[in-house]
């Protein structure tokens, strides 16, 4: 679990390498000390997140996902990690281009804990990144990594 001003273990989806750097830069900005991985194909985070055993302290705290990736959609990976065992308890944040409604209502359907567009991400990062990373790390009470 993540403790006051404890550090997070994201996990981040997207085949968009600048928005990653950026999201990645902002979050280390943030003057914590989260560990942030990163995947550009969404086959191979699920292959990853498939290959930790479900008690192993390597398992994110939270999981950024890109909606629209080649390959595995991210409405396919969504599905997958609410139905899958050793990730469905994950908080599983959509970050996506599309602001479509029925993009956003169908990322709640299939489990997604929050949807947030890039627009308002990468267009005030430090300022949304400082919320969320107040928000997850010292309101949210989030499962306990061993």
């Amino acid at each position: 679990m993540a403790t006051l001003n404890s550090s997070l273990h994201i996990l981040l989806i997207d085949d968009n390498k600048d928005h990653a750097k950026i999201l990645q830069w902002a979050f280390q900005q943030s003057g914590e000390n989260n560990e942030i991985q990163y995947f550009d194909d969404s086959q191979q985070a699920l292959n990853y997140l498939d290959s930790i055993p479900k008690d192993e302290g390597n398992r994110p705290d939270l999981i950024f996902l890109d909606f629209n990736l080649p390959r595995v959609d991210g409405r396919e990976v969504l599905r997958v990690l609410k139905s899958g065992e050793k990730t469905k308890s994950i908080p599983v944040i959509v970050l996506s281009s599309s602001e479509r409604e029925e993009d956003v209502r169908k990322a709640y359907e299939l489990g997604a804990n929050s949807y947030l567009s890039k627009s308002v991400v990468l267009g005030d990062f430090h300022s949304v990144l400082k919320t969320f990373q107040e928000y997850w790390s010292n309101i949210a009470k989030l499962p306990m990594r061993k």
